[in-house]
């Protein structure tokens, strides 16, 4: 079977890429290795998106996955390794091989680590990235958060609420949240943020993380460290296809087309200034309504 479109990712832009596709009448195939939603479903909550005026993080990514399974699109758990572009595209994963007449790729971003030695070995020994799934392990204890954006400071409001206390490690001056989660932060009796520091060195005891050394020298006692530093984009292919790409985001025009011909991009994968589940679901949107429109024209 060759596919019109083939989406590579089930986040809100990749799923809503493949409702506009459905609806345009087009034979889709969507690919996720992991579960749909992408990073929203580490995100404790959201209250930035119309129609709910405060929802978890989960509970949208479910919602719209939901919205999205009421259409005729073929769905696989699968995970994309390479793509090999021509007029025909075939997309490899690590299970088989699908054709397609155009590909949006919706692969997103990850978090950014921290490159420390011994980080990937504490990973669920005390190291994590996402406090909705690991802050119940660390019930009345304490634990540090890195980062001084909103979703640090969104991590440090929730797990306040069940550890023991919450030090915020600030490697600049300020935190660069917006201001009702800076207010929230202030008023909370057990977060407290240390500022102009950086984390140097994990501290280990029997292959458990119990504190951290600082550039300073200084040492915080944490049972946990949750680290929100930024993102690094995904691109899921083994081969060199010539995307155009700048600082590891896809470039794209108007109607988030790459630079080759067929082959789409939406969502975080994106480069560009603001980086929303809202506008993630319009490029896909967008992208899906594109693809329609050419496809009609050449047909």
């Amino acid at each position: 079977m060759i596919y019109d479109v083939i989406i590579i990712g089930a986040g809100p832009a990749g799923m809503s890429a493949g409702i506009y596709s459905a609806r345009s009448g087009l034979k889709t195939l969507v690919l996720e290795s992991k579960m749909p939603g992408g990073l929203i479903n580490y995100t404790n909550e959201v209250k930035n998106y119309p129609g709910f005026k405060n929802i978890s993080g989960p509970d949208l990514a479910m919602a719209i996955y939901d919205h999205f399974r009421e259409y005729d699109i073929d769905y696989k758990n699968e995970e994309v390794v390479d793509l090999n572009n021509g007029k025909i595209k075939t997309v490899v994963t690590s299970k088989s091989e699908y054709e397609g007449k155009t590909v949006i790729i919706a692969s997103g971003r990850t978090r950014r680590s921290l490159n420390l030695p011994n980080e990937n070995e504490l990973r669920g020994g005390g190291v994590s990235y996402c406090a909705l799934c690991d802050g119940h392990f660390y019930k009345d204890k304490s634990v540090g958060v890195v980062g001084a954006g909103d979703s640090s400071l969104e991590e440090a409001l929730y797990l306040a609420n069940i550890v023991k206390d919450v030090t915020i490690i600030v490697r600049g001056d300020t935190l660069k949240a917006n201001a009702e989660l800076i207010s929230r932060v202030d008023e909370s009796k057990n977060i407290d943020i240390v500022y102009q520091r950086t984390v140097r060195e994990f501290i280990i005891d029997n292959g458990k993380l119990t504190g951290v050394k600082l550039d300073d020298g200084s040492v915080v006692e944490l049972s946990a460290l949750f680290v929100y530093i930024g993102f690094d984009p995904v691109i899921p292919f083994e081969s060199d296809l010539g995307l155009k790409t700048s600082d590891g985001y896809i470039v794209v025009d108007e109607n988030l087309e790459t630079n080759l011909e067929g082959v789409y991009a939406v969502g975080d994968i994106v480069k560009k200034d603001f980086y929303q589940i809202i506008s993630a679901e319009y490029e896909g949107a967008l992208a899906a309504t594109s693809i329609a429109r050419k496809l009609t024209k050449k047909n």
